[in-house]
């Protein structure tokens, strides 16, 4: 999917601050909205959902939170709050 896609810059959707990896995403820069290319996660996620933010330092090699609300070219990843992951509902017999 990311060879398919004509962005170069991607998103990684952790599922919470331990950085486990769920998705990646790209960025619309008019809407500022990510979209998932591929993994689990909501398709799209506005500005408003993201919780958290992180950079990659290569030296270092992890992610740090950085103290920012605002996505930008310079975000490497990102988590959502807990409530807007869907929870699996068990389905009705028919």
């Amino acid at each position: 999917e990311m060879e398919k896609s004509s962005a170069n810059h991607f998103l990684i959707l952790f599922r919470d601050a331990s950085c486990q990896f769920r998705a990646v995403y790209t960025m619309n820069p008019e809407t500022e909205e990510m979209v998932r290319l591929t993994g689990i996660g909501p398709r799209v996620i506005s500005p408003t959902m993201v919780e958290s933010i992180y950079k990659y330092s290569s030296d270092r090699k992890q992610f740090t939170v950085i103290p920012s609300k605002t996505m930008s070219m310079s975000v490497d990843a990102f988590t959502i709050p807990n409530h807007l992951w869907e929870r699996k509902r068990p389905g009705t017999p028919k």
